[in-house]
């Protein structure tokens, strides 16, 4: 016996969504004298290019498939197949499909648009996939359509270098900005610190230089040396007034 494999094409493609109805139960409604019914999970699948919306039992066999860890081979329900989406549908939280919106390219109009959508093409990459007897059920316009959709998928890849690489210019940009305002900030603190020593002698400017950093100027340096010196120091914790 032939195994049902899974279908051809990609899953990524379809656009699925799970929901409750109501199911009449026949049984319990005949037992009961009115009509009863049981609350079902179904998983609604659309698939672009066709206009068609299929419904099966979220937990209903939907193909088989090779188990990695075994090697058996295993039925997948259709809640398997969609995992993410089933797992939006448990959490009561909105089933969303990943793509770039039909919104968002140039070479559609909205009166396109609407025409794709209502077709069940949600995303350009649905657009790009789209092949056979559901691209030529877009019409006339569907290959055009389709070609350009993988140009702009095509063109948006090809700047992902560039877009990181500026992105990357501008994070450098901003840290320089950064460096050099700190930079102005230190010399401004720098320069208030140093005008402090303008009435100290050398012998108060290298007591200071020693108190501070605990090693005394070897030397003789220069009046300029010695203030620069305690200027740094000084940044680095605020002066006290040095005993004359």
């Amino acid at each position: 016996m032939a195994l049902n494999r899974r279908p051809t094409g990609t899953d990524d493609d379809l656009v699925a969504i799970f929901k409750h109805i109501a199911v009449p139960n026949e049984a319990k409604s005949k037992a009961a004298g009115r009509p009863i019914c049981d609350d079902v999970e179904i998983c609604e699948i659309r698939t672009p290019g066709r206009v068609d919306i299929k419904h099966f039992p979220a937990t209903e066999f939907s193909h088989w498939k090779d188990d990695m860890f075994t090697g058996a081979t295993v039925k997948v329900t259709y809640a398997e197949r969609f995992p993410r989406q089933y797992m939006q549908f448990k959490q009561q939280v909105a089933q969303t499909k990943s793509g770039t919106l039909l919104d968002l390219v140039p070479f559609l109009t909205e009166a396109r648009r609407a025409e794709l959508r209502a077709m069940n093409v949600y995303t350009v990459e649905q657009l790009a996939h789209i092949d056979g007897q559901e691209l030529k059920n877009l019409g006339p316009g569907g290959r055009d359509w389709k070609n350009q959709a993988i140009d702009f998928i095509a063109e948006a890849k090809a700047l992902v270098p560039n877009i990181e690489m500026q992105t990357e210019l501008e994070a450098l940009r901003a840290r320089t900005q950064a460096l050099e305002a700190d930079n102005e900030a230190l010399k401004a603190k720098r320069d208030d610190n140093g005008s402090q020593f303008d009435e100290m002698s050398n012998l108060q400017i290298k007591d200071f230089i020693t108190k501070e950093s605990g090693t005394r100027p070897l030397g003789n340096p220069s009046r300029k040396t010695l203030m620069q010196m305690a200027a740094d120091l000084a940044v680095k914790q605020p002066m006290e007034p040095v005993p004359a």
